[in-house]
């Protein structure tokens, strides 16, 4: 798995992200209160925007696959859990699965991307063990 491009800036509160296999662009800013917020893009659009320490702070926001050209992928991002320090996705396909460490994002955001046709994921996030698994949603651009 190829990771994220990020490309920082003097100023930690805004990075965007390249991913490889889908095309998609991650854009970080500040939301409400000065806090982290994420914006998923395709490039059709925004998808997501999530804020971090909100009411709602799911380990898993977004699950998609999807197909770029000929190839397909997976894509998964979500909320970072106050002490973790890794989370690690599990892309599952029909027959065997992907583990991926995923790309943390502003201390407060994590993004997983996988090339492949996949159908789940688990997502696990250390030490915190918190776990969670969800079917993939698929993305028509």
């Amino acid at each position: 798995m190829t990771p994220a491009f990020a490309t920082p800036h003097p100023d930690d509160s805004h990075q965007d992200l390249s991913l490889p296999a889908s095309g998609w662009d991650l854009h970080v800013g500040r939301g409400p209160h000065l806090r982290p917020a994420l914006e998923v893009h395709t490039s059709h659009g925004l998808v997501d925007i999530a804020v971090a320490g909100g009411f709602e702070t799911p380990l898993v926001r977004g699950a998609l696959r999807g197909r770029r050209m000929t190839h397909r992928w997976a894509l998964a991002w979500g909320h970072l859990p106050s002490g973790t320090e890794e989370v690690v996705v599990e892309f599952h396909a029909r027959r065997g699965s992907e583990h991926v460490t995923a790309t943390l994002v502003a201390g407060a955001f994590w993004v997983a991307e996988a090339p492949g046709s996949f159908r789940a994921i688990t997502v696990a996030a250390m030490p915190a063990l918190s776990a969670e698994r969800v079917r993939l949603r698929r993305h028509r651009s």
